[in-house]
C-alpha cells in the first residue's frame, strides 16, 4: 500500500499536536462560534477524519 501524504498522517507528534493545541484554544481561544467556523470543531473533525482513515489503512493490510 502506498504511503500516506504528509497531510494526511497520523503520526504521534500529528496527535500530540492536536492534543496541546486543542487545550491552548480551550483556555485562550476565541469563544464559541458556529460549528463551520469554531477552530475547536473544525480541530475535532480533522482529528477524527485521519483518525478514520488510519484505521481503514491499518485494516486494509
Amino acid at each position: 500500500m502506498p504511503r500516506s501524504p504528509r497531510k494526511d498522517s497520523f503520526s504521534l507528534w500529528y496527535r500530540l499536536d492536536h492534543h496541546v493545541t486543542y487545550a491552548l484554544l480551550q483556555v485562550a481561544g476565541p469563544p464559541r462560534m458556529d460549528s463551520a467556523r469554531d477552530p475547536r470543531e473544525q480541530m475535532k473533525r480533522e482529528y477524527e477524519r485521519r483518525k478514520a482513515l488510519h484505521e481503514q489503512r491499518r485494516a486494509a493490510r
